[in-house]
């Protein structure tokens, strides 16, 4: 099964690659948001859930997880300054232009990885995983994220962001992603149990984007409304 995932999903994020940011905005257009909102938006909560634990200036090292073309990479280094960040997919085209996207960027760095390998590319304080996960089989989940687990120091913190299946209109609108046929959402409920179960301590969800484009002056109450389980994505923290 994992070798079928990794030389499927190879091929097929291979080929999205090229057009990775057309299908997006195509997407996301009914939010009323330009992709580059969502990919800032999930930067800018990691920040704001770690200002109370990171300052300004200290150095953050940060694994991107399934960083694809490299669209988060400008917003580690807008909200974490002194951030050095790695980059890893399993799609060599992707990351042939995460490079490109990010030749001005020295901090960012990019690896081709296999899922099939558990390869150690160090300790980090943050791990960041973006809309990953319902695309990998739910029976490889344990062993990632026991391994993600591994490559975290002592007080390090991993988000992971997903779409709510709890939400209809996520529903829909992953449905007719092209880049998401093979989608398999995983309810938060779910997300938390494995990450219990995979060792990490402090495991804790909440959800995110509530409000379209067209009422966006509401979005600084999303923090707020953190507990409703209808935002359209969520997220899980959790520490070693």
């Amino acid at each position: 099964m994992a070798e079928n995932f990794t030389t499927q999903q190879k091929i097929e994020f291979d080929e999205f690659a090229a057009d990775y940011e057309q299908l997006h905005a195509k997407n996301t257009s009914s939010s009323g948001f330009e992709p580059s909102y969502f990919d800032e938006y999930k930067v800018k909560e990691v920040a704001r859930r770690l200002q109370s634990l990171l300052k300004p200036k200290d150095t953050v090292e940060i694994l991107n997880y399934g960083c694809g073309i490299g669209k988060s990479e400008v917003f580690f280094r807008k909200y974490f300054p002194q951030s050095t960040s790695l980059g890893v997919d399993i799609s060599p085209e992707s990351i042939r232009r995460a490079e490109i996207e990010n030749t001005n960027i020295s901090s960012a760095s990019f690896r081709v990885f296999n899922p099939g390998e558990f390869p150690q590319w160090g300790e980090f304080d943050i791990i960041y995983i973006a809309n990953v996960f319902h695309h990998i089989p739910h029976e490889l989940h344990h062993d990632i994220l026991v391994h993600l687990r591994s490559l975290l120091k002592k007080d390090g913190q991993l988000f992971m962001f997903e779409h709510n299946p709890l939400n209809p209109i996520t529903v829909r609108t992953i449905n007719q992603c092209e880049f998401d046929k093979d989608a398999v959402l995983l309810y938060p409920d779910y997300s938390v149990k494995a990450y219990s179960g995979a060792g990490f301590s402090k495991v804790t969800k909440r959800f995110t984007l509530f409000f379209p484009g067209f009422i966006s002056f509401m979005v600084p109450l999303e923090k707020y409304m953190a507990w409703l389980p209808f935002g359209a994505q969520y997220y899980i923290q959790a520490n070693k």
